[in-house]
């Protein structure tokens, strides 16, 4: 997994060619001070290139371009101290992700509901035609699968089996499920599967966290620490899915068991709460 453990920020003010002011900005990572620092003026050595050069600035790195700067809550160990069963990160918006390198997730968002009232009518609801859809999909997997349903669509996992994120088998399975191509795109760049185990904030009446990881400034320290006691109380009241039914008769070994329990634990996807 690519998962940086230290981000570094560097920053300069140059001119353009035309003499205009810019300030530059550029993150660097790594798995220590040293490196992190190291690739943050690696990179704003390339922007002032450009920038002298007259070239226009690359516009705000991709979700799926580059690793993403989140901060690492915990970790699940693995079969060496180098390759971690799981790694726990809080995203930008300040919820709780599981990043595991082979456990494979799909999230797949419903159409929306006027394609299925044009196609369908009122026989089937949303729902039950992206779960058709999905087992269809799935079908043709030698995997066992479960399934469970999140506040705009269906999340399914593979139990009994490993996958690659890099491969092309996973990236097609991805396709033709309809999973988000972002997604797909960072699970290769980031060489792991991600899945959203707490809320997303605004579901939950919650504002996105002040500032972004990592949070530098003392009084923007306090500030997120507040936003995160509220979030906390209220996200405590909605689940993050719900489990629906299992697609397979495989069971999982006990390193697979372990994460698919903290999966299910932190998502309280067996309690009846509403979905956010």
């Amino acid at each position: 997994m690519h998962i940086p453990r230290i981000w570094m920020k560097s920053t300069i003010d140059e001119r353009r060619p035309d003499g205009q002011s810019v300030k530059l900005v550029a993150w660097g990572w790594g798995d220590d001070p040293d490196s992190a620092w190291k690739s943050a003026v690696e990179r704003l050595e390339r922007l002032v290139g450009r920038v002298r050069g007259g070239e226009p600035l690359p516009d705000f790195y991709e979700y799926s371009q580059r690793p993403l700067r989140e901060e690492i809550l915990d970790t699940i160990p693995g079969s060496s101290p180098s390759e971690p069963a799981a790694i726990i990160t809080r995203n930008a918006y300040g919820a709780q992700i599981l990043n595991v390198p082979d456990l494979l997730f799909l999230d797949i968002d419903f159409e929306p509901q006027g394609v299925f009232k044009r196609l369908f009518g009122k026989r089937k609801s949303p729902e039950d035609i992206a779960l058709d859809k999905l087992r269809e999909a799935l079908d043709r997997e030698s995997a066992t699968f479960r399934i469970y349903r999140t506040a705009s669509g269906l999340r399914a996992m593979a139990i009994d089996r490993t996958f690659d994120p890099k491969s092309g088998d996973v990236q097609d399975l991805m396709k033709r499920t309809g999973a988000d191509p972002a997604f797909a795109r960072m699970c290769v760049a980031q060489n792991s599967f991600r899945a959203r185990l707490t809320p997303k904030p605004w579901r939950c009446g919650c504002p996105l966290p002040p500032g972004r990881h990592p949070r530098q400034d003392g009084e923007m320290q306090d500030r997120f620490a507040e936003w995160l006691r509220g979030y906390e109380t209220a996200s405590a009241r909605h689940a993050t899915c719900r489990y629906l039914e299992t697609l397979g008769h495989a069971t999982p070994d006990s390193s697979m068991q372990s994460r698919i329990d903290r999966h299910d634990r932190a998502t309280r996807c067996a309690e009846p709460l509403d979905l956010a």
